[in-house]
């Protein structure tokens, strides 16, 4: 019986460090928002380098905070980003804006749903 709880107990202590879920913050999710806000204002007829900086603030901060999850969604929304300019073509400046919209809503779901 002794053995059986020691199996145990190093099976969830091992398991335990798999998880690389973070803990709530406010200022990450403060961040998430004017990620999602900046989205939600993307001009394309006039695209600006707004939404890259906003990115890439939130990404700072969570590989700051070590929060593994948030920064690996956030390096995928900053390829997505990593196009916008100027020049760009408005109809793709469209197609990336809806994609950076569910992006930018599913990182804030996933920051604002932990404990």
């Amino acid at each position: 019986m002794k053995y059986l709880v020691l199996v145990a107990g190093l099976f969830v202590s091992g398991c335990s460090n798999l998880l690389d879920t973070s803990f709530y913050d406010d200022n990450e999710s403060l961040l998430a928002v004017e990620v999602r806000y900046s989205v939600e204002n993307l001009n394309c007829e006039y695209p600006t380098e707004k939404v890259k900086f906003k990115i890439l603030k939130l990404k700072l901060y969570s590989e700051s905070k070590g929060s593994k999850d948030v920064s690996s969604l956030v390096d995928k929304m900053s390829k997505t980003a990593a196009g916008l300019s100027r020049d760009m073509n408005p109809t793709v400046c469209k197609i990336k804006k809806k994609i950076l919209a569910k992006q930018s809503k599913d990182i804030a779901y996933a920051i604002m749903r932990r404990y």
